[in-house]
């Protein structure tokens, strides 16, 4: 079968034949149709997830749709593409528990990009932040896979939220996800442009010189809801700015999260997108053999939304 395998952390994704997929115990066979592309695929591919320790050659994709037995399916959670091979690949074993069936009518490019970036946004808004529509949401990174259905997710909860990007080319697209005004603005000018709104939540995949804007930019009793480190991964704080304003700093990360809960979050989103109140951003559908090209326009913030891989024709 065919499969795009990273053969050395930080090189290119290699698209080859690749040994058919046995399913074990608890498994099964999946027809991989359409599979999600994220930036954690990227991070896989370069040993920064789970120390290093997949085994090479190593297949990513960590969110798919495709055919068990004929019936249309998504995939995501229990290690798929994380620890273990992944859904770059004609054909995949992955576990039971990791799959559900896929709602009638939903398109299935629209379900295949919408599982990470869609339950990252369920979960953040619902679970982590515990949104009220009392609140007032700024969202950084909003052009991005997460960040633009974070706004719809807002939007749909009756919650105001701005969004922030650093490209002006993207202002338009973050308006069109829910954003109430779109902020053209890096880290050094941030609290600045948010004073009007008076954050409650900051919403932040960024990291690095953003996330003390964020703290500046809220109010007393705001939260700040940190879920990646895009920008960079460290950073100096005045911690004064937390505990005089009693900020509440909370974290998501969907690669130490239960599969019951990813099960929960993908389910809610595909409920949502079959009622056509969320749908995902869905920037370009790519064969496979540009894997590698998808990973290069990630890394370089080339990308409005998500990416999808067409594995199999549908």
């Amino acid at each position: 079968m065919r499969a795009a395998r990273v053969h050395r952390f930080g090189e290119p994704l290699v698209v080859e034949e690749a040994p058919e997929p046995i399913p074990g115990p608890g498994e099964v066979l999946v027809e991989v149709a359409y599979a999600g592309v994220n930036p954690l695929d990227l991070w896989v591919t370069r040993g920064t997830v789970a120390g290093g320790s997949q085994p090479l050659p190593f297949v990513p994709g960590a969110e798919a749709v495709g055919r068990v037995e004929g019936r249309w399916v998504v995939v995501r959670g229990a290690g798929v593409g994380v620890t273990r091979q992944g859904l770059y690949a004609e054909r995949a074993a992955a576990p039971a528990e990791a799959v559900v069936d896929l709602p009638a009518g939903v398109d299935p490019v629209q379900a295949a990009a919408a599982p990470i970036a869609g339950g990252t946004a369920w979960a953040l808004a619902h679970r982590v932040a515990e949104i009220t529509p009392e609140d007032r949401a700024l969202v950084l990174g909003a052009a991005g896979g997460v960040g633009s259905l974070l706004l719809q997710v807002l939007r749909n909860a009756g919650v105001r939220a701005w969004g922030q990007t650093g490209d002006p080319a993207k202002a338009a697209f973050v308006e069109e996800q829910g954003a109430e005004r779109a902020l053209v603005v890096g880290a050094e000018d941030l609290a600045g442009a948010v004073a009007e709104l008076r954050p409650t939540v900051v919403f932040d995949p960024l990291g690095d010189g953003y996330t003390a804007a964020a703290l500046e930019a809220l109010g007393p009793y705001g939260r700040l809801a940190l879920f990646g480190v895009s920008a960079g991964a460290t950073e100096e704080l005045d911690l004064r700015a937390l505990y005089r304003k009693a900020i509440r700093v909370l974290t998501y990360s969907g690669t130490i999260e239960p599969v019951e809960r990813l099960r929960e979050a993908t389910q809610a989103v595909l409920a949502e997108i079959a009622a056509g109140r969320l749908r995902v951003p869905v920037d370009e559908v790519l064969p496979l053999e540009r894997a590698a090209e998808a990973h290069r326009r990630l890394e370089e913030r080339r990308v409005r939304g998500k990416l999808v891989l067409e594995v199999t024709a549908a």
